[in-house]
């Protein structure tokens, strides 16, 4: 099974440590904590082959948060297709999911440019390759003015029942739309795992995506709690229906926790507290995040030559997107170098 395995994944994965190669260093982080303002910040990722095509033509002193975070997470796209293009038959279908991902992404960003008018028009970046390998009419979509345009692009897509669902609504809002997509794409992606990944890689998948969902969930429940006056009957439509290492008893249990301390009394009593533990300093996102960051690093240890090394690389270039999101809104608000570099660094993963 091993031989089979180095036979399969040696071409990927030696491209894949190229790749590697290629994200921020520790070092260049530094260079960015020390940026003063967000159109040198943009220009000085112009200089990164990952990223100049991406954010080329944009005008630096208007950009906002939105905008550049959508340029970059397709630059996530583009890795994606490189990694793609080494892979064989089976790898392909497991590399759906994320397809799966990056298309939510685009009907999302259609969605904003349809239904919030107090936002910039935030660019729909797609290229051939995207376009062949969706089952979408992309172009139709990105062109839709009004979200009945937008349905009607979405039909017969697997997409096309929980948008309509949500447009049945009385007045459904931006939130409603993706919100729906999210839960969507989590149910669809766990009921179909058996169809695009292989049986003897299926740890790889379970142990990250069944974890991502729990801890999605708790935190989608803290803070629905903690900021928001929702009743637990709306908590739950809001919850992902998976079950890994928790089960209905414990998110009963934080659902219906009376107060702060009753929830995290239970954070650090489930299965992730005891495996994990918990500290009173970062915030619990922060936390959860490398959490997900263990699991991607010890599953690559273990079988470098499987699914596992598609699941970490995506991983870092997920949270090297994320590190600079963060390091941009920092230098937005002039935090000191120091700041920004903790902020940074605190950031190990992403839900």
């Amino acid at each position: 099974m091993l031989n089979g395995r180095l036979t399969a994944y040696s071409g990927m994965t030696t491209k894949i440590r190229a790749m590697k190669k290629t994200l921020i260093s520790p070092a260049q982080y530094e260079e960015i904590a020390g940026i003063t303002s967000v159109p040198d910040l943009i220009s000085y990722l112009q200089t990164f082959p990952a990223y100049a095509e991406v954010l080329a033509n944009m005008d630096a002193s208007q950009a906002h948060r939105g905008e550049v975070e959508g340029r970059m997470t397709f630059s996530t796209y583009h890795d994606f297709s490189k990694i793609y293009h080494f892979a064989g038959n089976s790898q392909k279908r497991y590399l759906e999911f994320y397809f799966m991902q990056y298309e939510i992404a685009t009907l999302k960003a259609c969605m904003r440019n349809i239904m919030d008018s107090r936002n910039m028009t935030i660019p729909v970046l797609v290229d051939k390759h995207f376009k062949r390998h969706s089952k979408l009419n992309i172009d139709n979509l990105i062109n839709s003015n009004s979200m009945e345009d937008f349905l009607e692009n979405l039909s017969g897509s697997v997409y096309e029942k929980p948008v309509k669902k949500v447009s049945e609504l009385e007045d459904p809002n931006l939130f409603d739309y993706e919100m729906t997509l999210d839960l969507f794409f989590f149910n669809y992606i766990w009921n179909h795992r058996n169809t695009f990944v292989p049986r003897s890689e299926q740890k790889y998948f379970t142990n990250i995506f069944g974890a991502q969902v729990d801890l999605l969930n708790i935190l989608w429940i803290y803070r629905m709690k903690h900021y928001y006056t929702v009743s637990n009957a709306q908590i739950y439509s809001f919850l992902i229906p998976v079950y890994y290492n928790l089960d209905r008893t414990d998110i009963k249990t934080f659902v219906e926790a009376e107060n702060d301390d009753v929830f995290f009394g239970m954070l650090n009593s489930c299965y992730y507290g005891k495996v994990y533990g918990f500290n009173n300093v970062d915030d619990m996102e922060t936390q959860f995040g490398d959490i997900l960051h263990q699991i991607y690093t010890k599953d690559f240890k273990e079988s470098p030559y499987s699914l596992a090394c598609i699941n970490a690389y995506l991983h870092l270039k997920n949270l090297e997107v994320a590190k600079v999101v963060t390091a941009m809104e920092c230098i937005r608000y002039g935090y000191k170098p120091d700041a920004i570099s903790h902020y940074i660094n605190r950031k190990k993963g992403v839900l």
